[in-house]
Order: structure tokens, then C-alpha cells, then sequence
């Protein structure tokens, strides 16, 4: 039983066998983990490094890129990181076989995270046991606790929005005994550590240097807090996968949890060097003509000429052939202007996808905002303006109107749109945006979606994903959350099973014979196949998939 359970656990051993853990293992090709962490630089290198891995888990463009299309918020029907799979119409269910070519969208942040849950665990395990970090003769021990438990409490609510089911992973855990949990129960503990962390650096001074999140800035202890309350409130609002469970977010801990709002805004550095995943900033975020365009589906509620209309009604999405806007919106076009530059959208006119792969997918136009050239620059991540749309939306659930349409005026500003002065759209007929698919007016709350979606459009970590999902506003039959990676399920000795498409939420894939007679084989032949299947993986770890050039 022992060896079973130890032969069950060798997918997570690949993770956590990168961050030197303690297993029930003997791994001779790794170093030995008292030796790798017996100096306080070592300690404070493996916390720091951690959030690196973290943010390869969230940012990168497994999952951004197939999340972004699968919202119909960025549009590309190239297969690069599963977007094509994202984006059929109908939609299909998530491919989960361990050999599917683009298995990374579940198997990406899966080991990216838990690879920073293992650092963080060692980190944290040595510094129990007493350790101290000295930096220039100030103690900074608390400084990497506050850091490693802020990278297991975010580590863990990614997981916990992506995923139904995960690990609990931290100093305490025995990893010979973990177990699946579900997704609600990873967010509990992903909060507990962020409450953790909030209380540790409300407690004492201290400065997070520029490289450990990404060379946007240094970081004092006061805005860390401000930084961590945000983090809780984005990742509440993230995680229900419903209408119903959204609506029930407390929305007066929201607002309470945010009454300081950002003191300073999280943004990144990206020089290709360092923390070269921007990638999935430009590339998925659109800049990059030939990856991906914005959906018309988040732009074309600003059409008032009607083809928004014809376009969204059209019962086969074969038919959907792109148009030119109309709008009064400067940010999408010059007022009225088709084929002209507004002041976020730029147009491009032709669609670099094929038609083959459905013309639902043309844009004319692309976010113009992550416009770096020469692949160098600060991308924003958690901004004002995202709090204030949070903000919003809670004041919107709790009926305090007035505030809402203050946030929606002040961003409409921005389009040269007139102002709401009650919940309905006070545009006349020539100027009414947004429209809804019968031609008529928005009301407040379609205005304060389209305001956010425009004003917000790939910030975050696919926030359009978990605002629309949230919403209801998910194309039918798209998944509401990733399964565990099937290679993680085979290595499990568990059926995989998937979500999506005719399968629902929930069903599970039929489980092929193959599989199951794979998995029951202990004979010495599959046990070096499945040896080396696990030195692939090892080996796969050291390569980032946003390397990969286009596949066409």
C-alpha cells in the first residue's frame, strides 16, 4: 500500500521535487534539501524565487491566452496555448488526455503554482526551526515570512479559481498523506495564509526589494497591506462559477476590505531577462497583430449603426462575418469614424486567421495599450481602476446607485460618452452605448460591464474569464473551471475526467481501456515506461511553452 501511495504521489513529487522537499523518496538527481537551504541567503533566495514561480502560474500564456478567448473577450483561432480549442462554436469540452498537444493549459499553472507552494514550504519550514536573516545588520526574518506566506495564500486561491480540486500544500503538510480537496477548501486556505500575511506586515516595517515581484518598484510593509486586501477581494469575486454564488459574495466585507484602496499599483517590469513572460501581455493581450485581435463581442456594443445587432443574432456563428463599428466611443474609434484609431482601439482591417477555423473569430481592431515594440516595458497588473470597478459592482448588489454611476460617468468620460443620471441609458437612440443584442439601450449595470471590460481589458489574470463567468456572460457549453491535469490523474491511479462542451460542469469522460489496464500495470516493463514519462516531465519543467514559436 505504502508503495502505491507512493507510485499515486509522483506527479506532485515532480513539482515539489524541484524545491528540494523532504519526501518519502530518495531522488538522486536532486540536491539534498538540508544542504540547500542551510544559510539564511539560501533560505530567503528560495521564498523570493517563489513568487516567480507563481506568477509563471498566473500571468503566463498558459492559462491567459485560452481563458481570454474562452470569454470571447480576446479572439485567435490559432492553436498556440489551446486557444483554438477555447473558442469553437459550439463549444467543446476541455481536451484533459495527457498527449493532447496543449495539455499545458491545465498542467502549466498546476505545476507552476505548486512549484511555488514548494519553495514557499521550505522556506517557511527552515525559518521554524529557528533560522534568522540577517540583511546589513537588520533582522529581516519576518519580511520572508510575510513573503512566503503571501505566495502560499495566492498560489493556492489561483489554484482554487482554476481548478474543481487540489492539494493543500504548506510547512505542515505530511505529503504522505495529502488528499484532493475541493476548490472551496483550497480558497479557504489560500484566504487563511493571506490573512496571515496581511497581519504580519500590518505588524512590522519592512521593504520588499524591486526583483521579488517583478522589478516594478520596491515595496513598503504599508502598501503590501493595502496589496494584500486587494489580492483577497480580486480572488473572492473570482471564484464563484455561477450567477447565484456571485451574487452572494459579501459584498459589504468587499467594500469594507477595500476603504484604502490601492496606495500603490502592482505593475511588472518586463525585460525579456528577468521576467520575460510579458508574452502573454503582448501576444494574448492583442498587441501582436498576428496572434490575436479584441472580440468583437467586448467592442461591439459600442456599434450604433446596427450590425452589432446582426452580427450577435446570427443563429450560425459561420455567418458571423466581421464589421466596421459605428460608435461614439473615442476610445474604440475616431466619433463615428470606421477604419480610423481611437483612443485604446487601433483598426487593422483584414483578419489574419483562417476562415476555416470560423469567421467568428475576426476582429478589425486590437488593444492598442500594450504597444512595446521591442519587447521592454511596465505592464500594469492590479490597478486603480480595477478597485474601482470592484467597488462598483458591490455598491451595485447593495443598491447604492448614486456611487455606481459616479465610477460609470467617471470611466465614460474617458469614451466622451454622455452620463447616466438614473439606472437607464440616457443616450438618445444616435449615441446609445452600450447596446444590448435587441438594439436597445444598456442600463446601468450592461454599462458598468462594458465599462470594465474596455477600461480593464487584460489586466489581471484573465479577469474577463472570472467576471463573465460570474455574470452568466460565458458562451454556452464553455468550461467553467480546469480539471486536474490528466497527466496528474494518470499518475494518480484516477479516472481523468473533464469539463465542458455536452459534459456539463461536471460529468465525467468515459475512462478508455487502455487507461485503465495502463494504470493497474505494476510489471517492470510499464514501471520504467512510467520511469521515464516522469524524467519527461522533470525535464519539461525547465521549458517555458511561451518559447514556442506560432503554430499555424
Amino acid at each position: 500500500m505504502n508503495r502505491l501511495k507512493i507510485l499515486a504521489l509522483i506527479g506532485l513529487l515532480v513539482i515539489v521535487a524541484n524545491a528540494c522537499t523532504d519526501l518519502a523518496v530518495t531522488n538522486l538527481n536532486d540536491p539534498d534539501r538540508q544542504r540547500a537551504i542551510q544559510t539564511p541567503g539560501d533560505v530567503e533566495s528560495l521564498i523570493s524565487g517563489s513568487f516567480n514561480s507563481f506568477f509563471w502560474g498566473y500571468q503566463g500564456s498558459y492559462p491567459v491566452c485560452p481563458l481570454g478567448v474562452a470569454a470571447n473577450s480576446h479572439a485567435s483561432s490559432w492553436g498556440n496555448w489551446g486557444m483554438k480549442d477555447s473558442r469553437w462554436e459550439p463549444r467543446i469540452a476541455f481536451d484533459n488526455d495527457p498527449s493532447y498537444s496543449y495539455s499545458g493549459v491545465a498542467e502549466s499553472p498546476w505545476g507552476n503554482n505548486y512549484s511555488a507552494l514548494a519553495g514557499a514550504r521550505d522556506g517557511l519550514a527552515a525559518l521554524a526551526e529557528g533560522l534568522t536573516i540577517d540583511d546589513g545588520g537588520t533582522d529581516v526574518t519576518q519580511r520572508a515570512v510575510f513573503f512566503g506566506k503571501f505566495v502560499q495564500g495566492l498560489a493556492l486561491a489561483n489554484l482554487a479559481r482554476l481548478y474543481d480540486q487540489a492539494f493543500i500544500i504548506d510547512e505542515n503538510t505530511d505529503l504522505a498523506n495529502i488528499e484532493l480537496v475541493p476548490a472551496t477548501q483550497m480558497f479557504q486556505a489560500g484566504m487563511q495564509k493571506l490573512d496571515e500575511a496581511q497581519q504580519i506586515a500590518a505588524s512590522n516595517t519592512f521593504t520588499v526589494p524591486d526583483p521579488w515581484m517583478g522589478y516594478g518598484g520596491a515595496w513598503d510593509s504599508s502598501d503590501l497591506v493595502n496589496l494584500v486586501k486587494a489580492f483577497k477581494v480580486r480572488f473572492t469575486i473570482q471564484m464563484p462559477r455561477n450567477v447565484a454564488d456571485r451574487g452572494a459574495v459579501d459584498w459589504n466585507w468587499v467594500l469594507t476590505t477595500l476603504s484604502d484602496g490601492l496606495t500603490k499599483e502592482y505593475v511588472n517590469y518586463y525585460d525579456d531577462i528577468n521576467w520575460g513572460w510579458h508574452r502573454a501581455k503582448q501576444q494574448c493581450g492583442g498587441r501582436q497583430s498576428g496572434w490575436v485581435r479584441i472580440d468583437m463581442r467586448t467592442i461591439g456594443p459600442s456599434d450604433v449603426s446596427g450590425a452589432w445587432e446582426t452580427w450577435i443574432n446570427q443563429a450560425d456563428p459561420w455567418d458571423k462575418e466581421p464589421f466596421e463599428i459605428v460608435t461614439p466611443d473615442s476610445r474604440i474609434t475616431e466619433p463615428y469614424q470606421p477604419q480610423t484609431d481611437g483612443k485604446y482601439i487601433e483598426f487593422l482591417g483584414t483578419s489574419p486567421f483562417p476562415k476555416s477555423r470560423g469567421s467568428w473569430t475576426w476582429s478589425h481592431y486590437i488593444d492598442n495599450r500594450f504597444n512595446v515594440p521591442t519587447w521592454v516595458g511596465t505592464y500594469p497588473d492590479f490597478v486603480d481602476a480595477e478597485v474601482d470597478f470592484i467597488r462598483a459592482e458591490a455598491w451595485y448588489r447593495l443598491g447604492q446607485f448614486d456611487n455606481v454611476r459616479e465610477v460609470v460617468n467617471q470611466y465614460r468620460a474617458n469614451g466622451d460618452l454622455p452620463p447616466f443620471v438614473t439606472n437607464q441609458n440616457p443616450d438618445t437612440p444616435d449615441v446609445c452605448v452600450p447596446q444590448n443584442r435587441d438594439g436597445t439601450c444598456g442600463d446601468l449595470w450592461e454599462a458598468l460591464k462594458y465599462e470594465k471590460r474596455i477600461e480593464n481589458y487584460h489586466y489581471g489574470s484573465a479577469s474577463e474569464f472570472m467576471d463573465d463567468r460570474g455574470w452568466g456572460d460565458l458562451e454556452s457549453g464553455t468550461w467553467l473551471e480546469l480539471p486536474v491535469p490528466g497527466e496528474e490523474l494518470l499518475l494518480l491511479l484516477m479516472d481523468i475526467y473533464s469539463f465542458g462542451g455536452n459534459l456539463g460542469n461536471a460529468a465525467p469522460v468515459s475512462t478508455q481501456d487502455y487507461f485503465t489496464s495502463f494504470v493497474s500495470d505494476f510489471s517492470p516493463e510499464a514501471l520504467s515506461f512510467k520511469r521515464q514519462a516522469l524524467d519527461a516531465r522533470l525535464k519539461a519543467l525547465n521549458v517555458r511553452p511561451d518559447e514556442v514559436g506560432p503554430v499555424r
